[in-house]
């Protein structure tokens, strides 16, 4: 498996956890019953419940870009050394989104976003440059 698709495969291992992370807080903050029941009762929420919903949105959101690029990329056949660094650097900047952003940390869990992005503009660039060189 190349480098691409295995960091593919840990970004939704990621999610997984992050899912897994907001489920358990679920009988922590508003108890078993509620949390197997219907949950027809609405329940405030803490600050870190609301902090996970929003980090998992973020995280969907943005592996509706990571894949396709990373799947396309497989695909064609392109596999560079700016693909391989935009995978990793987006892995391990969403890995850091997560915990600086569950740990309520602003700037910094905003510029992880921002190396993120450049990680996906490397595995971009280097499709365009296939596409046209």
């Amino acid at each position: 498996m190349t480098v691409e698709l295995t960091m593919l495969a840990a970004v939704a291992m990621l999610t997984f956890v992050l899912v897994g992370f907001q489920g358990a807080l679920v009988p922590i903050n508003q108890g078993f019953g509620w949390g197997l029941g219907a949950r027809d009762e609405p329940r405030d929420i803490t600050a870190l419940q609301g902090r996970a919903a929003r980090t998992i949105a973020n995280q969907i959101e943005g592996i509706a870009v990571f894949a396709p690029l990373v799947l396309i990329a497989h695909l064609a056949g392109v596999s560079t050394t700016l693909t391989v660094w935009g995978t990793a650097i987006y892995f391990g900047a969403r890995l850091s989104f997560a915990v600086l952003y569950l740990a309520g940390v602003p700037v910094l869990r905003s510029a992880a976003w921002g190396v993120g992005v450049i990680g996906l503009g490397l595995i971009g660039f280097e499709i365009l440059r296939a596409i046209f060189v």
